[in-house]
């Protein structure tokens, strides 16, 4: 289904009149419970927020979803609690933090034994669907509680697929017929390779470079010799790189937008919460790479969250910083579906108060992890907007190209290398964010104590983790088809 832009603003304009007048003359606007409401939850892959018109991008590239965002909930500080998709993912439908759940490296996939999202509205009565363009979702467990599960590909890197995706999330409504549903639907644009359609790559870039510039086959591998020779932000090869990211991003907002005109037509959406998020960021060379699943510095947390459900939440803007973690304890309670656990990590950011809920900010420190032991092994931690990074293992950025041909020589014998997550520090960073927000001095140095008080807040999390059931679970030994997979989806060449 194809409409145009200004026919989905128009859409939304008059959808969403009502939640608008809920969000003015109050310093308080009501905010009730989704009840009985349908659940979409988008997560797009590699998308960094900062490259949203909406959180302050210069580029317009994403025209509907910058509308969902002024009629609906938006969190200027949202986090990944990782980099890396399947990380990221599995700590979005456990509610449980990498290291908590066991859930780690190249291989992370939710566990048995917690009920997860999906699980969860299947036992309050929803129908529940799966749909994704990336491979990195395939093993069982994310599938798990889903009746209907599909991934759209078996390519890695099928750019211009969203249309597709929303197609056959909209096949789904239409089978639900009349029952309520829950859908978790992942686009990857614009997760490289960065292949846009031409036409929407023209309205950043009007001349090109003559060779198309792969972030894998062509940049991430020789990065070292591509900086030594003048790339980075000003040289057109670079530029020409970023405005296709840019490019995809576009692409996926239509087809976002195509989603939303074929709910309408459903009659479905004015019943329907809509979560917008990412699984993770990107890095253009802030700190001196590309890509993401290296590091955990804010390019590759910062992520949108956008809620939206016209009839039940007004326009709000909250500035506390909250993460994937609290995604799933969130929409429980927002929704209020019944559930056992208290084990989550995170925190409902909705509760209850009589006849409303209020918006509440995390009590706990924000956590990110990224535990490849072929790459990073580092966690992360915020807290009063210090943040603190510590590594068992870290590349420098031009450690990186070499780590990734031993990766391809490593896989390629079928090995895993084995490493201790929790070991010994070997590199330490601390930043102020709001008086250094693209990390670029650290002050480790200069303040021993907050390091040494986030860092015993770390041990204090090492604690809970060796204690549960994580404790308990070994990682998986990779398959040859495991193998295949992570060099078909770039991650090793």
């Amino acid at each position: 289904m194809q409409i145009r832009a200004a026919t989905g603003l128009v859409l939304l304009a008059q959808i969403s009149f009502s939640a608008t007048l809920m969000g003015c003359g109050s310093l308080r606007p009501r905010i009730t419970g989704l009840k009985e409401f349908n659940l979409i939850f988008i997560n797009i892959d590699a998308l960094r927020a900062d490259h949203l018109k909406c959180y302050g991008y210069a580029r317009n590239t994403s025209p509907f979803l910058d509308s969902l965002a002024a009629q609906g909930v938006r969190y200027e500080r949202a986090h990944s609690n990782s980099a890396y998709t399947r990380e990221s993912v599995a700590t979005l439908m456990s509610g449980l933090l990498p290291s908590s759940s066991g859930s780690v490296g190249w291989y992370a996939h939710p566990f048995e034994g917690e009920q997860n999202l999906a699980e969860t509205f299947r036992a309050a009565g929803y129908r529940t669907g799966l749909f994704t363009l990336t491979t990195m979702l395939d093993h069982p467990q994310f599938s798990a509680g889903f009746d209907e599960a599909e991934h759209l590909t078996d390519v890695w890197g099928l750019s211009r697929a969203g249309p597709r995706l929303s197609s056959r999330a909209l096949e789904f409504v239409r089978a639900s017929a009349g029952r309520k549903f829950m859908m978790y639907l992942h686009y990857l644009d614009p997760h490289g390779p960065y292949d846009p359609p031409e036409e929407l790559f023209r309205r950043f870039r009007p001349v090109s470079f003559p060779q198309v510039f792969d972030v894998y086959a062509h940049v991430r591998s020789h990065l070292d010799l591509l900086v030594a020779h003048g790339f980075g932000p000003g040289d057109v090869r670079f530029e020409d790189m970023v405005a296709r990211y840019d490019a995809e991003i576009l692409d996926t907002d239509a087809a976002i937008r195509d989603l939303f005109a074929g709910l309408k037509t459903l009659g479905v959406l004015d019943r329907t919460l809509v979560v917008v998020s990412a699984d993770h960021g990107e890095e253009f060379l802030e700190h001196g790479f590309v890509e993401h699943a290296w590091t955990l510095y804010q390019e590759s947390l910062h992520i949108p969250l956008l809620l939206w459900a016209p009839t039940r939440l007004p326009p709000l803007r909250i500035d506390a910083r909250v993460s994937v973690v609290d995604y799933l304890p969130t929409i429980l309670s927002l929704m209020e579906i019944p559930h056992q656990r208290r084990d989550f990590d995170g925190t409902a950011l909705f509760q209850r108060r009589g006849k409303t809920f209020r918006s509440v900010a995390p009590a706990s420190p924000l956590i990110a992890e990224m535990l490849i032991p072929e790459r990073s092994v580092l966690r992360a931690i915020i807290r009063d907007d210090w943040k603190y990074i510590v590594a068992q293992k870290w590349l420098r950025p031009e450690e990186r190209p070499a780590a990734i041909r031993a990766e391809e020589k490593l896989h390629g014998q079928g090995l895993a290398p084995s490493f201790d997550l929790w070991g010994p520090a070997t590199h330490e960073e601390l930043y102020h964010l709001s008086e250094d927000p693209r990390e670029s001095r650290s002050v480790s140095a200069s303040a021993p104590e907050r390091v040494a008080a986030l860092r015993a807040q770390l041990e204090e999390y090492r604690g809970r983790c060796l204690g549960g059931p994580a404790s308990r679970r070994l990682a998986e030994e990779p398959t040859p088809a495991d193998l295949e997979k992570l060099r078909s989806l770039g991650y090793v060449n």
